[in-house]
């Protein structure tokens, strides 16, 4: 009972798809013409004043929505093999506007579990670029969870989280960090940095290539470890069990995708690498290694 309800808990940090973290900020530089600065742009067609006005205007003043799904060929929580062979599939539906409003839906369903559809996610809150920092984001969302019945489980000890973070990209590297803290009957504490890269291999008209955008993660949080001890007091003599609550780094993921963009269509498909750790333990789980293939669209208006 206990290690169910702890493994969907964990279950939140495992699924990249619910993290928006650095992905808005990626598909705002698609959007706003594949991260090409906005002088090389107009420097490279010819316009008049109003045109001029009218592209200035499509650039802080945009909308859209973002549809992606994505297939996981194995599933891990917190990067452990829990020995459970399944796949899952994830989708989800993200509003962004340029004043910082962001919305999104997001589910998951595992081959394995009963039901298969686990959980949605809404989210929604602030994430925007920060005015004369460059490349800079910041955002402030707040998620809320709904899980799908289960005869095993009562009750879920998170239902919620509020979540702060902030991206960083200069040119084709970038680094993001976010704080969430996970409330409901319990509530504890995760923190994300991560680190990645994007490298041009093919690029054809303005936004159009096919690149590798290797990312790392660091995942901190807190796991809770049972220790048992034998003891013999002239009273009592006999196992006990104590709970002991650690923050620590729970899993490293190394990412290795190969991303294809044709205009509002992105298609990426990779293998990655979890690297996990037991805060507080001398116990060492086996590092795990999954692929992934998504596919998104983006809808401007």
């Amino acid at each position: 009972m206990k290690t169910t309800l702890i493994v969907m808990a964990l279950f939140v940090f495992s699924l990249p798809v619910f993290s928006q973290e650095e992905s808005l900020d990626k598909m705002l530089d698609e959007f706003l013409f594949g991260k090409n600065s906005q002088d090389s742009l107009l420097e490279s067609i010819d316009i008049t004043d109003m045109e001029l006005q009218d592209v200035l205007d499509a650039m802080y003043n945009y909308r859209f929505i973002y549809v992606r799904s994505e297939f996981e060929n194995k599933t891990f929580f917190s990067g452990q093999d829990l020995g459970i062979n399944q796949y899952n599939i994830a989708g989800q539906v993200c509003y962004q506007g340029s004043k910082g409003l962001s919305i999104e839906i997001a589910g998951i369903m595992y081959s394995k579990f009963e039901p298969q559809y686990s959980t949605t996610v809404l989210t929604a809150g602030y994430n925007n670029r920060v005015s004369g920092a460059k490349g800079l984001s910041i955002r402030a969302l707040y998620s809320r969870y709904f899980f799908a019945k289960v005869d095993s489980i009562e009750s879920n000890a998170f239902n919620s989280s509020a979540n702060i973070g902030m991206t960083y990209q200069w040119k084709g590297i970038g680094s993001s960090a976010d704080f969430a803290l996970l409330l409901g009957s319990e509530s504890s504490a995760q923190v994300n940095w991560d680190l990645f890269a994007d490298i041009p291999i093919i690029k054809f008209g303005l936004s159009n290539k096919l690149s590798i955008e290797p990312e790392v993660s660091f995942y901190f949080g807190n796991e809770t470890v049972v220790i048992n001890q034998y003891i013999t007091r002239p009273r009592f003599s006999g196992e006990i069990y104590t709970k002991k609550k650690n923050f620590g780094l729970m899993n490293t993921m190394l990412r290795i995708p190969v991303s294809l963009s044709l205009g509002n269509i992105d298609i990426s498909a990779g293998y990655n690498f979890n690297f996990p750790r037991i805060p507080g333990s001398n116990n060492k789980p086996a590092k795990t290694s999954f692929f992934n293939i998504s596919a998104g669209y983006m809808f401007g208006f």
